[in-house]
């Protein structure tokens, strides 16, 4: 097993993400980092990774504003070279209140070279989907329980998931606005828990955009993955109980009409077929505890990661999926095998994994310490899915 290409951003992180942004022609792969610490200002930090000489080198897009503790961010190729970033944060500046929040931020060009600035939008609450000219107090209350932020990829649309609404927003000539809203939970469970240092506000996890569907988004609420159809402005879908006590993360596969990989604190990875789900497709014992993420890559569907707080990133291959083994055996090829365990020695919770946006074999994962570590897909591995 090779050894991975490490980079230490000197302050705690939770999220990270591949972005296709890379402006030097030897930087084949990008990712980017954001900072979560409580006592100073984080930013935002772009990872290029040069394969042939097997470095990768840093530098800071931008610094948040002050007292935003960022939890989860997602990107997307914003044009004429600029980048744009969701991030939802926590304002560590409140002392009596838990209290999140969600921004939009553009790295122009000239930014993305490392200057450390760039404009960060803070995403307000309207009513525009019921037509009103506002939102009440309690629907923005309701707001600083968000969670989950994902860009759809081709249509620049934002979902944000808080512990009450799945919201819509779409890009104005002013900023972001929702322009719909669904309700996270069929009762009102979550009504009174607005406030207070003790708030529960673990409930909602993160999701990802259905690549064949562009108006459909599964997230992942307690223990239950809920789908949301942006069109009907209702929650299409529940696969009830997928993770006890928490599903932590949902990813459609890219390249597999139906199929979504979940993930939760039970340690398990399941794979779903969305059309029948009574009960899942694939139970893989992933690691001795909660995982946080999971993620396919993104061409060769077959190898998928795993980050959790044992501190481990394992690599994945289901061999159902390789065109190689599909002349083999039922029983030769129905387990899904460990290619990769990587753990660092002092088990820090590893929060995030994410393929390479242009190189299949490359991917990367964070730890609560703020490392990022980058690695490459095992030789033998490429060779058994190419040949």
């Amino acid at each position: 097993m090779s050894a991975s290409v490490d980079v230490a951003l000197d302050a705690p992180a939770r999220a990270l993400i591949a972005h296709p942004c890379a402006l030097d022609a030897d930087a084949r792969s990008r990712f980017v980092a954001v900072t979560n610490a409580l006592t100073r200002a984080n930013v935002v930090v772009a990872i290029d990774y040069i394969p042939d000489t097997k470095r990768a080198r840093a530098h800071t897009l931008f610094t948040l504003p002050d007292a935003a503790a960022a939890f989860d961010i997602d990107g997307i190729d914003g044009g004429h070279g600029d980048a744009l970033f969701a991030i939802a944060y926590e304002d560590v500046g409140c002392e009596t209140t838990r209290r999140r929040g969600c921004g939009v931020a553009r790295a122009a060009s000239e930014e993305a070279s490392g200057t450390g600035t760039g404009t960060f939008d803070v995403l307000r609450v309207r009513d525009d989907s019921h037509g009103a000219s506002g939102a009440d107090d309690n629907d923005a209350k309701a707001f600083e329980t968000v969670k989950c932020a994902r860009f759809h990829a081709s249509r620049g649309t934002l979902m944000t998931v808080d512990e009450f609404k799945a919201r819509a927003w779409t890009r104005t000539e002013t900023g972001y606005r929702a322009t719909t809203s669904m309700v996270t939970r069929r009762d009102s469970s979550r009504s009174m828990t607005i406030g207070g240092m003790n708030t529960i506000q673990d409930g909602v996890a993160s999701g990802s955009w259905d690549p064949n569907d562009s108006e459909v988004f599964a997230c992942g609420i307690d223990a239950d993955v809920a789908v949301f159809d942006v069109r009907s402005g209702e929650r299409a879908q529940t696969i009830v109980k997928a993770h006890a006590p928490q599903t932590r993360d949902v990813k459609y596969n890219p390249n597999v009409a139906h199929e979504i990989m979940t993930c939760g604190d039970d340690g398990l990875v399941k794979i779903w077929d969305t059309r029948a789900h009574a009960q899942a497709m694939k139970i893989i014992p992933g690691h001795d505890h909660w995982i946080w993420r999971c993620a396919y890559n993104p061409v060769y569907d077959a190898l998928f990661l795993t980050a959790s707080s044992d501190g481990g990133v394992r690599l994945w291959s289901d061999d159902t999926k390789s065109t190689h083994l599909r002349d083999r055996s039922s029983a030769s090829r129905s387990a899904v095998r460990l290619v990769t365990k990587r753990s660092n020695e002092r088990s820090i919770s590893a929060h995030s994994c994410a393929w390479s946006a242009v190189d299949p074999w490359t991917y990367a994962s964070i730890n609560a310490s703020g490392v990022v570590s980058i690695c490459d897909v095992p030789r033998e591995e490429k060779y058994r899915i190419l040949f």
